[in-house]
């Protein structure tokens, strides 16, 4: 028994969804409309914030942070220590609104800072914001 020849321009993966048109589309414009189903902000916003973070939030705390993503109006922040993460929530407002500048309003609505990796301490022991 041999198998039937098959169209080559028939997709095999799945079948299509409703709106979904089966016509290319670019990469950016995939990452675009996943992003989107994801919540993230656009990739200009999220590029703009990271070239920006040291002018945002200053030296010392851009020395401990770092910008992870912009997801439903809220600025992920990953921090090295506790104290820096509570240092985001009283900045949180002042980050607001620099951010409302650079990207637009209500593009940033709220910040979370998450705390990850080791201390920044080269003793072992945290680094704390001063002041």
């Amino acid at each position: 028994m041999s198998r039937p020849e098959r169209d080559p321009r028939r997709r095999l993966s799945r079948p299509r969804l409703p709106g979904e048109t089966g016509e290319p589309v670019s990469v950016g414009d995939a990452a675009t409309m996943i992003g989107q189903e994801l919540g993230l902000a656009e990739p200009l916003v999220f590029t703009r914030i990271v070239a920006a973070w040291s002018d945002l939030v200053g030296e010392a705390v851009a020395g401990h942070s770092r910008v992870r993503a912009v997801r439903n109006g809220v600025l992920e922040v990953v921090v090295d220590s506790p104290g820096w993460a509570t240092e985001f929530r009283y900045l949180e407002s002042d980050l607001v609104a620099r951010a409302a500048r650079l990207v637009g309003a209500d593009v940033i609505r709220g910040v979370r800072a998450t705390v990850e990796g080791p201390p920044s301490g080269g003793d072992g022991s945290a680094a704390k914001p001063s002041g």
